[in-house]
């Protein structure tokens, strides 16, 4: 029985959104003698975000906290630049990072941002931009990368000799999809000094691709 004949070919879709949120990350990174101290200190940090957001009219409800780790913390010990082997304690390092989601408006960036710098003088904070819903333009990368795959399976079968058959095969590796770019860092003595002048940041489209991997059954033409 002859064996069967196929042809496996990789599709790629693209797309370039315009972003329509603004996303504030805050990292907050302190050593403090004793857990209840990081952990207190941790809480009053959400409770001045709550304050930052009422003063800006917000919803106290948008900083979201996506990392909180509270550790002990351990350095390297060096005499005359040679390192010891040993490691000397610290005391137990906050780690806390909050994320923020606002609509696209410089004056409100900078009011917030302000806010932010004058009551987290530890924090380090991110400015960059994503979509509300990528799940529409996830959808239409996939579908262009369908629609690449085929044209050019059909190409390569073309000049092959054969044709196209059935589909007996479709590969897509599923995973989240991020549209984001960074457009700012800052320190919060840096934040405290903003201006909508200074964060007068017009962001560029951003991209995404998708992949699949289709494999169809050939067919000869004299058959």
């Amino acid at each position: 029985m002859e064996k069967e004949q196929m042809i496996t070919v990789r599709g790629r879709g693209s797309v370039r959104v315009v972003p329509d949120v603004t996303q504030v990350e805050i990292e907050i990174k302190c050593i403090f003698d004793s857990y209840a101290t990081a952990y207190q200190m941790a809480d009053a940090n959400l409770k001045d975000l709550k304050g930052v957001m009422m003063a800006c009219d917000l919803s106290t409800k948008l900083p979201k906290t996506t990392r909180f780790e509270i550790e002990k913390s351990f350095r390297d010990e060096y005499v005359d630049g040679d390192y010891t082997g040993n490691q000397i304690y610290e005391g137990y390092q906050l780690r806390q990072h909050i994320k923020i989601n606002l609509d696209m408006d410089n004056q409100l960036l900078a009011k917030v941002v302000k806010g932010i710098g004058e009551v987290l003088t530890e924090a380090e904070i991110n400015i960059g931009y994503t979509v509300k819903d990528a799940r529409p333009q996830q959808l239409k990368m996939l579908e262009r990368a369908v629609k690449d795959a085929t044209e050019k399976a059909q190409i390569m079968a073309e000049a092959a000799g054969c044709s196209l058959g059935a589909v007996h095969t479709i590969d897509y590796g599923e995973h989240e999809i991020h549209f984001y770019s960074q457009a700012r860092k800052m320190a919060a003595f840096e934040a405290n000094c903003c201006t909508e002048e200074s964060l007068d940041i017009t962001p560029d489209d951003l991209e995404g691709c998708e992949t699949v991997t289709i494999t169809w059954y050939l067919i000869n033409k004299d058959e």
